[in-house]
């Protein structure tokens, strides 16, 4: 790859796959993830929440509604209840005895040379169990980052390791982005990284003002080539999308990656 194509940090690009494969299967489940790597991903972003008997599990709503029919927060059910329920019909009919999957799962499929990025979807009371997860299974921790809007989870994460990675997310549609205001945060919390949304907003200026702190910038959710050949030529460190073989071969072919 060329050298113009390298991020700021010196480091190629990466290709994280969106819930997994989540174009070919359905998303944050374990075939989904699975896929992802497949496809060639360098890594694959799942979201987590806690159950009623403190497991975690990988799904992104609240609700267990729109992908299993049942309108049932994930908090408020166990892990046995979870897992009982249909979670790929919704996806299409080959997918029917696919179930939400543990984050522990999730974790020892993930190959060594691979890497998980764990989104957290609640406050910071997922932490204790979080780190639970990961200190069971013998990934390196550089495989691992944590992701979340919530500062104090990654407040809370740095207290207990620092060497866990952790990038904050920012979205434009939620607040107008103050660039300072973001820098503050992110070195207040020793965020390791920060996770903005696809953006017109994010352009070559935008990404450089945040590079220049030593933080990384990631995008998520990129599908189309031209942004993400865009943001390849602004240093962009990672971009997470739901097509990730259909990127990268688009990249490829284009000498890019």
């Amino acid at each position: 790859m060329p050298n113009r194509w390298r991020s700021k940090l010196g480091l190629k690009p990466k290709i994280i796959a969106h819930r997994g494969a989540s174009e070919d299967a359905p998303e944050n489940s374990l075939s989904s993830v699975i896929e992802g790597f497949q496809q060639l991903a360098d890594g694959v972003e799942i979201d987590i929440r806690l159950t009623l008997d403190n497991k975690i599990v990988c799904h992104h709503d609240k609700s267990a509604l729109r992908t299993t029919g049942i309108d049932k927060n994930i908090k408020d059910m166990s892990l046995e209840e979870i897992q009982s329920l249909d979670c790929g019909s919704w996806f299409g009919e080959y997918w029917k005895d696919e179930t939400i999957p543990e984050l522990k799962d999730v974790l020892t499929s993930t190959p060594r040379d691979k890497e998980i990025f764990i989104e957290v979807k609640t406050k910071e009371e997922i932490v204790p169990f979080l780190l639970r997860d990961i200190d069971e299974k013998e990934l390196n921790k550089d495989q691992i980052t944590v992701i979340t809007f919530f500062p104090e989870v990654i407040r809370e994460i740095k207290k207990c390791d620092p060497n866990i990675k952790c990038n904050l997310l920012i979205a434009f549609e939620y607040k107008d982005i103050v660039i300072d205001e973001i820098i503050e945060l992110a070195v207040k919390i020793d965020a390791n990284g920060l996770g903005v949304q696809n953006h017109k907003k994010l352009d070559k200026q935008f990404i450089e003002s945040l590079k220049n702190t030593g933080k990384s910038v990631h995008v998520w959710t990129v599908n189309s080539r031209r942004e993400a050949e865009e943001y390849l030529k602004n240093g962009i460190d990672s971009i997470t999308t739901n097509k990730p073989l259909y990127l990268r071969n688009h990249l490829e072919q284009l000498e890019l990656f």
